[in-house]
């Protein structure tokens, strides 16, 4: 998990398609935590747990 935080960190400002066992999201990835990322989608904050992320492609 903590590889994963590395990455999503140099990621940060980037255009992120985020793929979760229930959807495919993508917005702008601003905030990492320890247990979950920040992406801004048009005007909505979307909270995605680092444990549900299957795939990332930026």
């Amino acid at each position: 998990m903590q590889q994963l935080r590395a990455v999503l960190n140099s990621l940060k400002d980037s255009t992120l398609e985020v793929t979760t066992e229930y959807s495919k999201v993508s917005g702008t990835l601003i905030e990492v935590k320890p247990d979950y990322i920040t992406l801004r989608s048009n005007s909505s904050l979307l909270y995605i747990p680092l444990g549900s992320i299957q795939n990332i492609a930026y």
